[in-house]
């Protein structure tokens, strides 16, 4: 049996775990990397321990995430990967921007969330923190059911 070539029709990333994907017009694959700038960030939901000197596995629970915090599928996010600027829409209009490698820029993003969603946020705020790397998972088209 001959099967045809792989081929992508669609890649994203989520620069930032658990909020918004980013369509990727084109990108760069390379063997044993991600996919760039994709779940760079993630935002602790309370002090897990986290050391970003040697970032390290924390199970998805600690952090934000669309599963458990369905209020963030109202947002939209887009990350600029140059400046590693997070821009945040809600309801139409910007609501955040930060630079996540700055802690102004952080606080500004911190500081939307602790209004956007304060009953959902465990100890003193959200923080955001770089992650560690991430694999590129692929499936045919065939394993995903419409």
């Amino acid at each position: 049996m001959t099967s045809a070539p792989a081929s992508i029709r669609a890649i994203y990333r989520y620069p930032v775990k658990g909020l918004s994907p980013q369509a990727l017009e084109r990108t760069r694959l390379s063997v044993g990397q991600t996919v760039p700038a994709d779940r760079l960030y993630a935002i602790e939901n309370g002090p897990c321990g986290f050391d970003p000197q040697a970032p390290a596995y924390f199970p998805k629970q600690r952090f934000l995430m669309l599963m458990r915090n369905d209020r963030l599928a109202a947002l939209r996010t887009d990350f600029e990967e140059d400046s590693h600027t997070l821009i945040i829409r809600s309801e139409n209009r910007e609501a955040a921007r930060g630079d996540l490698r700055t802690k102004e820029g952080r606080l500004a993003i911190e500081a939307f969330f602790r209004r956007f969603m304060p009953k959902e946020l465990h100890g003193p705020k959200g923080a955001f923190r770089k992650g560690r790397p991430q694999f590129l998972g692929c499936c045919q088209e065939g394993s995903v059911h419409h």
